[in-house]
């Protein structure tokens, strides 16, 4: 532990020295120069391991699908590093790397998750990380570096991270196979949200928690080959739970609803074809679609349960 945070010290105090030279920063490890100079980034699919790592470090979760392809196609812009480690070193030296890093703890998640102070916050990134409470040794270093206002927060969370990937002592190897694991099926989650239903269901703080209470799951020993079972049980459970869209209940009041509810005729002036008269009229649909299932009149247009369901769903979910 001592020769993990000599190091982890030797790069922290490079980071709290004044930046110098605006303009003049060093290309970043891991990237490359094209003949007139130029640093090259590598391909944003590059970095997805990286911004996986990012997000279970700081959020204690996988990537959702929108925060993985802006985030990644971020670092591509910056020509970052796609290595966690030489991300670490580039956070030192590049202003823009380092305002990127630091927006995870700008974040309204970051905010709502983290609201106490640093100890408490250091305890939260070591059982993402870590799966563990800080050693005495690592809690003081850390917390030392935090309260003297010189390390933030989303860059603590990652170099806990980056140095739990290179101790080789016997815990060290321990964490270092509980990271990978968490990195892999955090990695698996994210690719089988493969439709936009999956996407979207996987929004919002209860779909946040239920998937770091997943990753919470994974430790040392486990098979991240075998965790698919556990994957698709967690996006059951997002899709259950989403409030569908308002163009998921627009398309269906079209399909079943506008054959007698459109135009200057429509019965009692009740008119849905228009996202105004949906909108207005969203406790009427909600009572008679969903309590009393008494619209669409005799089912003439064929409204299934599950359509009910989603009406029911998005109404009782605040209709957003």
């Amino acid at each position: 532990m001592k020769r993990i945070l000599a190091i982890l010290l030797s790069c922290l105090a490079a980071a709290l020295l004044p930046a110098c030279g605006g303009g003049n920063e060093a290309p970043a490890p891991g990237t490359r120069l094209a003949a007139h100079g130029a640093v090259q980034a590598a391909p944003a699919i590059d970095y997805q391991e990286v911004v996986q790592q990012l997000y279970v470090a700081y959020f204690g979760r996988a990537a959702d699908t929108g925060g993985l392809a802006n985030f990644t196609a971020q670092m591509e812009g910056l020509a970052a590093p796609v290595d966690i480690q030489d991300l670490n070193f580039a956070y030192t030296n590049n202003a823009s790397v380092r305002a990127l890093i630091d927006s995870f703890g700008n974040s309204a998640e970051s905010a709502a998750l983290y609201s106490g102070d640093n100890e408490v916050f250091l305890n939260a990134i070591y059982a993402n990380v870590l799966n563990r409470v800080p050693d005495a040794e690592g809690k003081a270093y850390w917390l030392a570096a935090l309260n003297g206002g010189g390390l933030t927060r989303a860059r603590a969370s990652f170099t806990i991270m980056a140095g739990a990937l290179i101790n080789t002592s016997p815990q060290g190897l321990l964490d270092a196979r509980l990271v990978r694991n968490r990195i892999a099926v955090a990695r698996a989650f994210t690719s089988a949200l493969d439709t936009q239903a999956k996407a979207s269901a996987y929004s919002g703080n209860a779909a946040a928690a239920a998937v770091r209470s997943m990753l919470a799951g994974v430790t040392a020993d486990s098979d991240p080959n075998a965790y698919g079972p556990v994957i698709d049980a967690t996006i059951a459970q997002l899709l259950a739970s989403a409030v569908p869209s308002f163009d998921t209940v627009r398309g269906i009041i079209q399909a079943r609803c506008l054959a007698c509810h459109a135009g200057a005729g429509a019965p009692s002036g009740v008119r849905l074809d228009s996202d105004a008269g949906i909108r207005n009229r969203a406790p009427d649909i909600y009572l008679q679609v969903v309590v009393l299932r008494a619209m669409p009149l005799g089912n003439q247009t064929g409204m299934t349960d599950a359509e009910r369901d989603i009406i029911k769903r998005w109404f009782e979910g605040g209709t957003p």
